[in-house]
């Protein structure tokens, strides 16, 4: 359900970042915009159409957690707009991290449901994202080359204060919970094969490009990377010490 909402919501979203980034409406942005939105509409579909013909959750259910998130929308908050003189950079710096994050999160949902037919889905689905990913990734790249502190502000700003669009939906902090407890996306994922590899691409503390202020903003980005650091090892220690407290009761449940 949550990857469902995820793959509907990006373009269509009431004023969502994935909208702006097609150009400013959904299904914008001459035919490349046109066929991301049709492409994130196709993932939807697929998905949806598998979970209800295999009844993997009730489709009334379904549908009214899919029609409140995408009513409800998603984009930017306002301060987050206030802070960019454009939202376009902050666009596609989004959806450059949050189409490689539904491509982690799609991937290890396959592998884990148990259901080849699910996983070879699933597998079609990652790899439509990986494109949609090179893609915006090679725009915000571009952009870091002709505006390179207007730019870090924008991906910075993002990193610092990512989400998923399916956070406004019923559920999404217990189904997140969930997530990184199974190993689908949790906060070492997000870090390790989101956010690290993306600012490696783009040479973020590689550059010699930012002026003094964006040397600055560069710093203060790197500082919020060492923290993010302290808290995902912080999460692992819980998950473990969670992991290993359920697994002693199962053992005493079985023993007796």
């Amino acid at each position: 359900l949550t990857s469902i909402t995820d793959a509907g919501e990006v373009p269509f979203g009431n004023g969502g970042a994935g909208r702006r980034a097609a150009g400013g409406r959904a299904g914008g942005g001459g035919p490349g915009g046109g066929r991301w939105t049709a492409e994130e509409g196709r993932h939807s579909i697929a998905l949806r159409d598998y979970l209800v013909v295999t009844r993997g959750v009730d489709p009334v259910a379904l549908e009214q957690a899919r029609t409140e998130h995408v009513t409800q929308g998603f984009g930017p908050t306002a301060e987050e707009e206030a802070r960019h003189q454009t939202d376009f950079l902050l666009s596609i710096a989004y959806v450059s991290f949050q189409e490689l994050a539904t491509r982690v999160s799609h991937r290890n949902t396959g592998k884990i449901c148990n259901d080849p037919v699910a996983d070879r889905l699933l597998q079609r689905v990652a790899a439509d994202e990986n494109l949609h990913m090179i893609f915006y990734r090679n725009m915000c790249g571009a952009a870091l080359d002709l505006a390179p502190d207007q730019a870090l502000e924008a991906v910075a700003d993002v990193v610092e204060n990512f989400r998923m669009p399916g956070q406004g939906m019923p559920n999404f902090r217990r189904n997140g919970v969930l997530m990184a407890k199974h190993g689908i996306y949790d906060p070492r994922q997000h870090l390790d094969e989101v956010v690290s590899p993306t600012l490696r691409k783009w040479r973020i503390f590689e550059r010699t490009d930012f002026s003094p202020v964006g040397e600055q903003r560069r710093e203060q980005l790197a500082d919020y990377l060492t923290k993010l650091e302290a808290q995902v090892l912080k999460f692992e220690e819980q998950r473990d010490r969670l992991l290993a407290r359920a697994a002693a009761r199962g053992e005493t449940t079985n023993a007796g």
